[in-house]
């Protein structure tokens, strides 16, 4: 019998698993790898299969702030232990608009967190960016030092292969059931084999309530979010090589610079956050979404949107979307709390922005579940279960 199993191997699954073995022995981590080919696959799914998230200390909400901050700052450790690189530190730029008060709030928690931070106003944006095209309403908020971009696939990546090295063992299937047994949990996974632990932390995401994984009603909204890439070629390789990881508040747009992805071409993406977004409830209606290609009307307005703020794309001719899926909360933080008695606990809901501070929020959840004190300055109860 396992002492703590951890389902999910995602980014705050694969975090608490490291924290976990990294201090005690007896861990297991339950969790598939990603599919070769998604089209085929009958199982679950991940939106940390792709190879661009933000990461920035500025956020306009302080335990996003906080907890982005302790994360970033293990980031190297990580790469140097693992031997896998998952972070680029290119830094950040937030375009603000008159009727919005992000930057303002983002600047801060960054102050207050010793975030490096600058303000711009349009014509700075436009003599240090001028690929970029903005009109003089725009306001800028820069983040340098520790803001980016990782690698959300590499991070997992790294995560697991460190908590293996600590001694955890890696089932690599996804888990069917969790129920509570005389002494401990039981985890039945997809081929019908049973793991056993004194006790389970549940951080599966998005397919948390779609599975029926935790024994408690997490109150989770599961969004399906569309992104589109473009490919960036020839001038706009060299054009574009300075460009930070942005925030486009005129549309609620994050935008990721050009990254190099496994089919070896680097692209630049955006996603947005719409009301229009579709809910899933089912597992069907979630694997139905990541196997296929998103909105369309998102990709006709993301598009034209890129090609407004980034005149030099309107000579990329291969635009392509993806899929991914947003978990959120009521409270628009994780939910970090027991579930059923000290058994189960859970450590779900990223909320559109979880990966960046994914390795506290790990932390906290491995604190939590191995009954050591509150150890954070983020409140226990703005992580607890929904009323």
């Amino acid at each position: 019998m396992h002492r703590i199993v951890v389902i999910g191997r995602g980014l705050i699954g694969s975090a608490a698993a490291r924290h976990l073995a990294e201090h005690q022995d007896g861990i297991a981590c339950i969790g598939p790898d990603e599919p070769d080919d998604q089209d085929m696959h009958t199982g679950v799914f991940a939106s940390h299969y792709d190879e661009g998230r933000m990461t920035r200390y500025v956020d306009p909400t302080p335990e996003w702030s906080i907890t982005a901050g302790h994360s970033i700052r293990r980031y190297r450790d990580l790469e140097d232990r693992s031997g896998i690189t998952f972070y680029a530190p290119v830094g950040y730029l937030g375009l603000g608009v008159p009727e919005s008060d992000y930057n303002a709030r983002c600047a801060e928690t960054g102050k207050a967190n010793g975030a490096e931070i600058e303000h711009l106003d349009a014509a700075a944006i436009r003599a240090r960016y001028p690929y970029l095209s903005v009109t003089d309403d725009v306001d800028g908020l820069v983040e340098t030092g520790g803001a980016g971009f990782i690698s959300p696939r590499r991070m997992v990546q790294a995560q697991t292969h460190l908590a293996e090295k600590a001694g955890a063992t890696c089932i690599r299937q996804a888990a069917r059931a969790v129920r509570t047994v005389p002494k401990g949990v039981e985890v039945e996974l997809w081929d019908g084999s049973v793991v056993q632990a004194e006790k389970a932390l549940i951080a599966t995401g998005a397919f948390t309530a779609a599975c029926g994984l935790s024994p408690k009603d997490l109150g989770l909204t599961v969004f399906g979010r569309t992104t589109v890439l473009v490919r960036i070629e020839g001038e706009a390789s060299q054009t574009l090589s300075d460009m930070p990881t942005m925030i486009d508040t005129k549309v609620g747009a994050y935008i990721l610079p050009p990254i190099r992805y496994p089919d070896g071409h680097s692209y630049l993406k955006i996603g947005v956050g719409r009301p229009t977004d579709p809910r899933f409830t089912s597992l069907n209606e979630l694997q139905s979404w990541f196997k296929g290609d998103g909105a369309d009307v998102d990709r006709q307005e993301f598009t034209a949107r890129l090609k407004e703020l980034f005149p030099i794309l309107n000579h990329c001719h291969v635009w392509l979307t993806d899929t991914c899926a947003v978990t959120q909360t009521r409270s628009d933080l994780p939910i970090i709390d027991f579930a059923q008695d000290d058994r189960i606990a859970v450590a779900v809901g990223g909320c559109g922005k979880g990966a960046k501070g994914s390795d506290e929020w790990g932390r906290i959840a491995a604190d939590l579940i191995s009954g050591n004190p509150w150890s954070t300055k983020v409140s226990r109860e703005k992580l607890a279960l929904p009323v």
